[in-house]
């Protein structure tokens, strides 16, 4: 297929740098112009579009160079100039890179949710498809990202509709964001994170978009609480602040390397708890002592219950993602004649101007005599034959020109009968 290698995938994504490095790749949507302008007119891009979601940047582009790390490494450096070298270096070793084909699979599977870290999550969509939007109203897209991205939509939403993907997590994550989402969070609830590691980067990246009102990040080394809060908009404490900084709370969600419960009873009163808290606990032993579940009004969701869901999910998940792949490879058959299609339209465009002036050529200059020596009843009805013509049969090597780009049988008929 002409061009598809040109097509490539730069993805910076949370499962490989982190929730806060990743954030440091984010770009406002009034910045974006600007920021990749210079990228993109020194790499010779020729198509652009940026997908920034709560775990993940993409950069979807169309690009005659090879995709390698220099190619990376010059993209993030013109368009992250304020970023350290560090930060760039990380963001040049952690990339996932895709080519041609694999590209658009990816992309495909970013927007049916195959790929994120809440698998089945439909949000996706809507976001890739304000990214494209986005990208088309800075000018930097074309005719491929435009077929791609439309065809990954409809590949999205055909998985949605007619499969179970969505409703059939295995990651205790996903099952435990979910959870919490079953409790209605909104705005006006406050949220204890308590540990910085990476299962904790992961459901509070999702659940940054609840807004909450208040979001405090707990954890042995002040230093990542601090920086994880900062990602998240709240603020970050060391674990020895528990008590005297938690303050009003309505969710505690709780993952550290403890090898013993971390929150007691005791430190439990002592945080000042009124009222039924939801727990959601994913350490491994619990953080949470059993004592506080026997003394308080707890909403517990724990590691063990998470995993058994997960266990009843698995094989009817693993059925599901494979009717999602199937999907997806149909669909990029379709994407790949759809581009066919219009790069043949782009070439045939001037066809009925040619014509058009052919025919004119033929009335005014090649035939003129012959044609002024007919008398007006025979010069209309060859106007008309000339003219239905020209509008009737415009499509011929067009139809011609389709069926042998798409490798179909020429003994199709190419005159409409």
């Amino acid at each position: 297929m002409p061009h598809l290698k040109h097509f490539k995938v730069i993805a910076l994504t949370h499962r490989h740098l982190g929730l806060d490095l990743v954030g440091k790749f984010h770009v406002e949507p009034e910045q974006q112009k600007v920021r990749f302008e210079q990228a993109i007119d020194r790499l010779a891009i020729t198509e652009f579009m940026f997908l920034s979601t709560c775990n993940r940047v993409e950069f979807f582009f169309r690009c005659a160079r090879s995709l390698n790390e220099e190619l990376v490494r010059d993209l993030l450096s013109l368009s992250y100039s304020h970023l350290g070298s560090e930060d760039i270096e990380a963001g040049v070793k952690e990339a996932r890179l895709h080519t041609g084909l694999e590209a658009i699979r990816h992309v495909f599977h970013v927007a049916s949710s195959l790929d994120s870290l809440i698998i089945g999550e439909r949000e996706i969509i809507t976001q890739v498809r304000t990214a494209f939007e986005r990208a088309r109203d800075n000018r930097f897209t074309g005719d491929f990202i435009r077929i791609a991205i439309q065809k990954a939509i409809e590949t999205a939403k055909q998985i949605y509709t007619e499969t179970e993907i969505a409703t059939k997590p295995i990651s205790v994550v996903n099952i435990a964001y979910r959870k919490l989402l079953e409790r209605d969070l909104n705005s006006d609830h406050s949220i204890l994170y308590i540990g910085a590691g990476q299962t904790i980067e992961a459901i509070a990246g999702n659940l940054k978009k609840h807004d909450f009102k208040s979001v405090k990040v707990f954890n042995r080394t002040t230093e990542r609480a601090v920086k994880l809060a900062e990602v998240l908009g709240g603020e970050g404490y060391g674990l020895n602040d528990l008590v005297s900084k938690a303050g009003h709370f309505d969710v505690i969600v709780t993952c550290t390397g403890s090898d013993r419960s971390i929150i007691d009873a005791e430190i439990f009163k002592a945080m000042g708890v009124q009222g039924r808290k939801t727990v959601v606990d994913l350490a491994v032993p619990n953080d949470l002592d059993a004592s506080v579940l026997t003394h308080f009004d707890i909403d517990y969701i724990s590691i063990e219950d998470l995993k058994e869901e997960a266990k009843k999910n698995l094989r009817e998940r693993e059925k599901e993602v494979f009717l999602c792949e199937q999907l997806v490879e149909q669909r990029l058959e379709e994407f790949e004649e759809s581009f066919k299609t219009r790069q043949l339209e782009l070439a045939m465009q001037e066809v009925p101007a040619l014509m058009k002036e052919i025919k004119m050529r033929a009335l005014d200059k090649t035939f003129a005599k012959e044609v002024e020596h007919m008398d007006p009843k025979s010069r209309e009805t060859l106007q008309k034959i000339l003219d239905y013509l020209e509008k009737k049969y415009i499509s011929i090597p067009m139809k011609m020109a389709k069926q042998v780009m798409l490798e179909q049988d020429l003994k199709d008929p190419i005159i409409e009968q």
